[in-house]
């Protein structure tokens, strides 16, 4: 009977050492999923991954854990300005939870968002961020030697501009229109809105219409002639003045052409074409 209390005792000595033991075996494998989760995200050195919707992606270095997000021009990208001012980090845990958290050296870090990686292998990542409906889907970047650029900012952005005047471009609009309407090839009234694509170099790749005149089909040729016209405008593009750099971007303009013109109109006109003819005279007097 002494020898069966003895047995039993030992036996229950040993549980927590067992216990114990199974534990630390049990937090090794953890940290062992959690570095291969790092290793595959990161690389173990910097990852770029591009994501399939949209032109943006998201860098992971390993280094300090740091999550950056870039655009299609490898520039460093802020959901607003005042995101500038913060660095961010991400972990992920044994349950591939991804979390990113955001500080600065006033701020401690604060969770920014967090997600569920569904899948993650070494080029692909799907993400499902908490409270959206999508899955986002990453590819590792074809590119993975170029650094991020330092983000653009908004106060240098410079939007196209037109490489005519207000007036000439109102001359020539409707004098193409008065040729046509002497032919009664064009309607007495016109409402027209112009979307324009400009590539980096200010000219205009694509134009059409925003909404379909609703006579497109009896003046044709007039809507055709006069969105040609349009396309064939030129531009300064799109660009940033610190960097130099050149975008390309959209443009809308609208037209506007009536039967009669009004009084002031007709004074405008008149005078528009006196300002003409003596800026005329004094460069030939030159």
């Amino acid at each position: 009977m002494k020898r069966l209390l003895l047995c039993i005792c030992i036996f229950l000595s040993l549980i927590p050492l067992f216990l114990w033991g199974q534990g630390k075996v049990n937090k090794q494998s953890r940290g062992q999923k959690v570095a291969e989760y790092i290793s595959l995200l990161t690389a173990d050195s910097i990852k770029y991954w591009d994501c399939v919707i949209g032109s943006w992606g998201v860098a992971l270095q390993k280094q300090g854990l740091e999550y950056m997000e870039y655009d299609e021009r490898r520039h460093r990208r802020y959901a607003i300005q005042t995101c500038m001012s913060y660095l961010t980090s991400f972990s992920v845990d044994k349950r591939r939870k991804l979390k990113v958290f955001r500080y600065n050296s006033v701020s401690p870090a604060k969770l920014h968002w967090k997600g569920d990686i569904l899948k993650l292998t070494e080029d692909t990542l799907i993400v499902k961020w908490e409270d959206s409906y999508a899955n986002l889907l990453f590819i590792k970047s074809k590119d993975q030697s170029s650094p991020l650029k330092p983000a653009l900012s908004l106060y240098n952005r410079r939007f196209p501009e037109m490489g005519v005047s207000k007036d000439s471009l109102r001359e020539m609009a409707y004098s193409l229109y008065c040729t046509y309407r002497e032919k009664k090839a064009c309607p007495d009234t016109m409402l027209l809105v112009v979307k324009l694509k400009l590539n980096e170099e200010g000219k205009a790749v694509m134009a059409k219409y925003e909404r379909t005149p609703p006579d497109s089909a009896t003046y044709a040729d007039f809507y055709n002639v006069f969105l040609s016209f349009v396309k064939s405008l030129p531009f300064t593009p799109e660009r940033d003045i610190e960097t130099k750099e050149t975008f390309e971007s959209t443009i809308i303009l609208p037209f506007s052409f009536f039967a009669k013109e009004s009084v002031a109109e007709m004074f405008r006109r008149e005078l528009r074409k006196k300002r003409q003819a003596i800026s005329k005279k004094k460069s030939t007097a030159k």
